[in-house]
């Protein structure tokens, strides 16, 4: 399917997410400046990824994380402390939508790397609200307010860009949902940063297998399903907007759907 019919099947769920803007008053980040020429650097999360992911045979990205040196964690802090400057209002959709995205998965990363011993990322304990994992907890401010992994999906982008690929483009640090982007986001290509990482996602076999008596789904989209639009129809027809040939003509109305998941760290090498 071509990127144009995708983008049209996708209007049905929301806007796009270059277009997209929250009613005022529901989201605290709705603030923009359209054609602003502002724009974040990201070299150092560039650089940090260059150094420390690696893909797999199996076309996952892993971490390095054991092998971090001192120097690259002091690195991926001050990158991460030099967000907290940024005037996000002050920047257009794009970058604003590119700088969220890359700050969720250094955070994630960043996590693992004070909690070696973990062997999934729900082992991270670091309170919060109903805490099981590190979702919920403080991890940096932006602008003077506080930010979690949780809040940047269901305050910065839920609300903002109602386009559900930006799930495609977070890393949770787990083997089983989408791959730690090598390559940091910018605005000008997250479009179709966008685009090549759900079609990656979807067209692997630890997102989607059809077995004779199901269709086997990660539970990546029972967590966020109403992102998707709210059914588990809705979910497929999402999914089939990026399936490849084959998988596509597998995807039959009122198949029974089966979950899994990985929830294993996605560490370098794999274990």
């Amino acid at each position: 399917m071509s990127t144009l019919s995708r983008r049209s099947a996708l209007l049905a769920l929301s806007a796009l997410p270059l277009a997209a803007c929250a009613t005022a008053g529901t989201a605290a980040w709705s603030a923009h400046t359209p054609g602003s020429a502002a724009t974040v650097d990201h070299r150092a999360w560039q650089l940090f990824l260059d150094r420390h992911s690696f893909q797999g045979a199996d076309g996952v990205t892993r971490v390095a994380y054991a092998e971090v040196p001192v120097t690259d964690r002091e690195l991926l802090d001050q990158y991460v402390a030099g967000l907290r400057q940024v005037a996000v209002g002050r920047l257009d959709r794009a970058e604003q939508l590119a700088f969220w995205l890359n700050l969720h998965n250094a955070l994630m990363v960043r996590v693992v790397l004070a909690h070696l011993i973990a062997r999934s990322p729900d082992d991270i304990d670091l309170g919060g609200p109903f805490a099981s994992g590190p979702w919920t907890a403080t991890l940096a401010e932006v602008a003077g307010r506080p930010v979690s992994l949780q809040a940047i999906r269901t305050e910065a982008l839920q609300p903002v860009f109602r386009d559900p690929r930006w799930h495609y483009g977070l890393c949770d640090a787990t083997l089983g949902g989408p791959s730690l982007p090598r390559t940091a986001f910018r605005g000008p290509t997250v479009d179709r940063a966008l685009e090549d990482a759900a079609i990656a996602y979807i067209n692997h076999p630890r997102a989607i297998r059809i077995e004779a008596d199901a269709l086997v789904l990660n539970a990546f989209w029972r967590r966020y399903r109403e992102d998707f639009g709210g059914t588990d129809a809705a979910v497929i027809d999402q999914i089939a907007s990026y399936a490849d040939r084959e998988l596509r003509a597998e995807l039959h109305p009122g198949r029974p759907v089966r979950w899994i998941d990985d929830r294993r760290l996605n560490e370098w090498p794999g274990t």
